[in-house]
């Protein structure tokens, strides 16, 4: 009896420890996993714009982005000092630690191409999992167009996009009115690789208003993936 309670309680450690042993596999694991998560994003710009009144602008500087603190923190280098902060629902402007100018944004860092790198949904400009489905599929030589249309409720304001990409990389992204007029496209270019990231270092956009264009080119170079410190910059303060 003796030898077989003993035997018993000698079992039951022993799948005890494989548990514990096992729990601790996971947790590492699981702490991997988290770490090696992508949450910043950190750049030099220089942004190149022709608006629609004909008028040139340059401006220069550093992006700093948090996918937690959901704040895209530019540092204006040029054409004077400044700081300009977008967030879900603002965009803000500072000059000599005094705001300058404040409106309403919607959508921009959703669709801003450092959060759609750090969360992993470039290849679909961020329409997968979204209220958008694909209503076509197209191929043309080495490129993928895929049109996405918006839900019901949302097709007296919101028309389809198009998004087309070549070797698996996003390439371009057309966007509709709901009268099916084109109001935008962007041309993803020039992709780097960081830290295991493919990220396009080049965007062109054109904007369009009636028979008008404007044109917007970002380039994104010294990109910094995970950076630490700086968290003043890229948790910077709204006031």
């Amino acid at each position: 009896m003796f030898s077989l309670a003993f035997y018993s309680m000698f079992a039951k450690d022993k799948m005890l420890q494989k548990k514990r042993i096992l729990v601790w596999v996971l947790l590492l694991a699981s702490l991997a996993s988290m770490a090696q998560q992508n949450y910043r994003f950190k750049a030099n710009v220089t942004i190149k714009e022709k608006k629609l009144d004909g008028k040139f602008n340059l401006t220069k500087g550093t992006l700093y982005y948090d996918v937690n603190t959901r704040k895209a923190v530019y540092d204006i280098t040029f054409p004077e000092k400044a700081i300009v902060i977008i967030t879900d629902t603002a965009y803000i402007s500072f000059q000599n630690n005094k705001r300058t100018s404040s409106k309403s944004i919607k959508e921009f860092l959703d669709f801003s191409l450092f959060n759609l790198c750090l969360t992993g949904k470039l290849d679909y400009y961020g329409l997968k999992g979204s209220p958008y489905t694909i209503s076509k599929t197209e191929k043309q030589d080495s490129m993928i167009i895929t049109t996405w249309i918006p839900p019901a409720k949302m097709k007296k304001k919101k028309g389809k996009i198009k998004v087309s990409s070549v070797n698996k990389k996003l390439f371009g992204v057309i966007s509709y009115d709901v009268k099916g007029t084109i109001i935008s496209k962007q041309f993803f270019e020039e992709y780097v690789t960081v830290k295991n990231l493919i990220i396009p270092s080049r965007v062109v956009s054109f904007v369009y208003s009636g028979k008008q264009k404007s044109t917007q080119i970002t380039e994104f170079k010294n990109i910094v993936i995970n950076e630490t410190g700086n968290d003043t910059m890229y948790d910077h303060t709204l006031e």
